[in-house]
């Protein structure tokens, strides 16, 4: 009889795994080939791969997200982990461009010499330092924002669709999965396109809208299992609906920082 050293549960000799927490019983030392088999069995096995998932996500739209949520949980890559491996790749990708060219902002604005009162003053160049920061942040980190909206976008999906058989948390899960693949495709061609051949980061923003707006529809069109065209143009409205309710609530929250620098917590 042996002990498993992970749970220190007896183990006959005859058993390979642990019956308690399924570790190996026979172990062996650490070596750079177990770190290394072990990081691509995490992205490759058959069973939840990361990659099989990506393809699964383009391929089969909505589909991943249903069955996750209707309990096939080994099957897929765990959406909070597909989201988060994201979320660094895009920020590794954002990281690749131009680095950020400092404004003077009494140059860029010659009417600030027009305000003779010096307090006034100071406050209308922190209000345009904080703007240029924000038009700097939203055109290069715009898909860490798009992260951000992840809780709003799977509320205005839950309100939308609230007869439906699915929560609130189950519409959130699908929301990483359908924002995540969405942000990779932003972060490995959007991206390196407008690194390649010099078009603005709003340029590269809108192309993102368009791209997210179409995969939306159409994967909570299969989410749903819908099948009519009117199914689907509801979708598209919803898809709509959730970028307008981000879009306005963003706006907002960058204009009163913009305008106060949030009570003058940040400048």
């Amino acid at each position: 009889m042996d002990f498993c050293k992970n749970c220190h549960t007896a183990n006959p000799e005859q058993y390979n795994y642990c019956p308690q927490c399924s570790q190996k019983t026979s172990l062996h030392r650490l070596t750079s080939h177990d770190i290394a088999h072990e990081a691509i069995h995490y992205f490759t096995h058959a069973d939840k791969g990361f990659f099989q998932l990506i393809r699964d996500l383009i391929l089969k739209r909505g589909v991943v997200a249903r069955e996750y949520v209707n309990g096939r949980r080994k099957k897929y890559f765990p959406p909070l982990s597909f989201f988060m491996l994201i979320a660094t790749v895009f920020v590794f990708m954002a990281t690749l461009g131009e680095p950020k060219k400092e404004t003077n902002i009494l140059k860029a604005h010659p009417e600030l010499s027009s305000i003779a009162d010096p307090v006034k003053k100071q406050l209308a160049i922190e209000k345009l330092e904080r703007g240029e920061k924000v038009n700097h942040f939203t055109t290069k980190y715009s898909n860490l924002m798009a992260m951000c909206s992840l809780p709003l976008t799977a509320l205005v999906f839950w309100l939308f669709y609230r007869k439906g058989k699915y929560n609130y948390v189950e519409h959130l899960v699908a929301g990483m999965y359908m924002l995540g693949i969405c942000i990779l495709i932003y972060a490995l061609l959007i991206l390196p396109l407008s690194y390649l051949f010099g078009f603005s980061g709003n340029y590269a923003v809108l192309i993102f809208f368009v791209v997210q707006l179409l995969y939306f529809s159409t994967f909570y069109y299969g989410f749903l299992e819908k099948t009519t065209k009117l199914h689907f143009a509801k979708a598209f409205g919803v898809s709509v609906a959730s970028l307008v309710v981000w879009v306005l609530f963003s706006g907002s929250l960058i204009r009163f920082y913009i305008m106060s620098g949030f009570g003058g917590l940040f400048h």
